[in-house]
């Protein structure tokens, strides 16, 4: 899971930046933040980029990996479109739509269950000590967004979409963005 995390952020990055090597002025943003799920019911860490394609429309994936609770690792990647509705030189605010991948897995160890190792000894492979379900949905993003210039690389972004889908859940986040 690390593995995925770390070659999903990589790619993301790669690329932002390949769109900002052929760029005069930068079109691209790469920032982090803190993020909340409601039916998840936990905190998250984010790493999104923003590939502004013109004036009115941004490309805006993100990952988000949620702290781990009750026995449970969730993890979401987006492919989000943004569409700008209203925007000045320090603030903009957009609609969200597009679409989500929602990764859980699930492990229960013979001790979170009140088993002890040594009882499962010698009864060979009709129990295990360790129990480890995961999966993925599939969902469709819709929400709003907006962004506050801190200074002239930086901007302070909020966003809040509902996925529908396989995992039906309200998302909030709020984080840095950094303007190549």
């Amino acid at each position: 899971m690390k593995n995925r995390l770390v070659l999903i952020i990589v790619t993301v990055l790669a690329v932002c930046f390949s769109f900002n090597s052929k760029a005069q002025d930068s079109k691209v943003m790469v920032g982090a933040g803190l993020g909340y799920a409601t039916d998840i019911s936990n905190l998250g860490i984010f790493a999104k980029g923003v590939y502004m394609v013109n004036d009115t429309w941004e490309i805006a994936p993100s990952f988000t990996y949620y702290f781990k609770k009750d026995y449970t690792n969730w993890s979401s990647l987006d492919f989000n479109g943004q569409y700008v509705f209203s925007a000045n030189e320090k603030n903009s605010f957009y609609a969200i739509g597009g679409l989500n991948l929602t990764f859980w897995k699930v492990k229960l160890e013979s001790s979170d269950f009140g088993v002890d190792d040594e009882y499962l000894e010698g009864v060979g492979d009709l129990i295990s000590s360790e129990l480890e379900s995961n999966g993925s949905d599939v969902g469709v993003n819709i929400g709003v967004g907006s962004r506050f210039a801190l200074s002239d690389k930086m901007y302070f972004n909020a966003d809040i979409k509902y996925t529908l889908g396989g995992a039906n859940y309200l998302s909030m986040g709020v984080g840095i963005l950094y303007n190549f």
